[in-house]
């Protein structure tokens, strides 16, 4: 216990600095009808150039590769990222060493992934609101890689695009610091089995199926279902249905409806969004946004509404994203009375493949 506690110390201190990522990979796989490369391709965790280095071969790929060949020279913030890089890798690899891991091969080694997003979201009556968003994942080869450790924000991976005004509207009080293993099967399975901590300090169980399908190179299916038990909040499930159009390398638009069932209030939540993500080149990527959400009770109707534009860009490191984004929302509990603003972030990741 004294040697689980001095390992699991530090890795809690150094999480409460990492990000949700912003969503889920966009570009569906080419020529792939197969489903498990489907949903390896699609639905996977998007890297952290992926949404502005959406194959832009014609006129991106020069200028890409032109700054790549010349190191740049080393900033405050390339240190702080190499250093947090290297203290969280180092605190996990003493974790998984509380493990048996003689039979693993030696090549693989256990490493954390995360994301940290420091925001401002200005508007309309609430001119200081302001955001943090993290996330880390910690990847254990001592257990096959089919255990992960996951530390986050919230515990609803498909609300990370949301403003901070609009999560606050449907009350359903999911923006808690959440603490869970998750357990798969096996490394590429669609079965997800969760047990952790979160939503006003309750324990739960989660269990998930994701999937997708391609269809052809330009059309692709996202669904999802999951059900989960709160020790307050009693049995939920969720069910989310994406379906993308791809038009060419630097236009594609998805389509976004998800439910959530909450056994406490006995009603459902639902959203319907559209995302237009439109890749200017290489470092540079604009999103338009439409949002509608709503509850089952006293009767179907919106809650919110919401409309903005995204611009987000990684010319400086392809790890470090800026993002300003217009918008107007309307909100039931504010009587649909138009409130407009502008959110500014800073997006910044770690981890392996940085």
């Amino acid at each position: 216990m004294p040697r689980l506690a001095t390992v699991c110390c530090p890795l809690l201190l150094a999480t409460s600095f990492v990000v949700n990522p912003l969503f889920a990979s966009v570009n569906p796989p080419e020529n792939k009808t197969n489903t498990t490369s489907a949903i390896q391709e699609i639905s996977k965790p998007s890297s952290p150039s992926e949404v502005t280095q959406a194959s832009d071969t014609d006129q991106g790929s020069e200028a890409d590769s032109s700054v790549h060949n010349h190191p740049h020279e080393e900033q405050w913030f390339d240190i702080w990222q190499r250093s947090f890089t290297d203290t969280m890798d180092f605190t996990v690899k003493q974790l998984d060493g509380l493990f048996d891991s003689s039979e693993i091969n030696s090549n693989k080694q256990a490493r954390a992934e995360g994301r940290i997003q420091f925001a401002w979201e200005p508007r309309t009556g609430a001119l200081s609101e302001t955001d943090l968003r993290f996330r880390i994942r910690v990847r254990l080869p001592a257990l096959e890689e089919r255990v992960d450790l996951l530390l986050s924000d919230n515990e609803d991976e498909n609300r990370d695009t949301l403003m901070r005004a609009t999560r606050s509207a449907t009350k359903n009080d999911r923006d808690r610091t959440t603490i869970a293993l998750r357990f798969r099967p096996q490394q590429d399975s669609h079965y997800s089995f969760r047990l952790g901590a979160g939503r006003r300090d309750q324990l739960y169980a989660k269990a998930r199926y994701r999937d997708a399908q391609a269809f052809n190179k330009n059309w692709a299916l996202l669904y999802d279902a999951e059900i989960y038990y709160y020790t307050r909040d009693r049995l939920g499930a969720e069910a989310g249905l994406a379906l993308q159009y791809e038009f060419n390398k630097r236009h594609m638009v998805r389509q976004n409806n998800r439910f959530y069932f909450r056994d406490d209030s006995n009603d459902w939540l639902w959203r319907h969004e559209v995302h237009h993500l439109y890749s200017v080149d290489a470092h540079n990527a604009i999103i338009p946004h439409f949002m509608v959400e709503g509850l089952s009770q006293p009767n179907y109707r919106v809650e919110e509404v919401y409309a903005g534009m995204r611009w987000r860009n990684n010319t400086l490191r392809d790890w470090l994203f800026f993002e300003v984004e217009p918008f107007f929302v309307w909100l039931r509990e504010e009587d649909f009375k138009t409130s407009y603003g502008i959110a500014l972030r800073v997006e910044a990741y770690y981890g392996k493949d940085n």
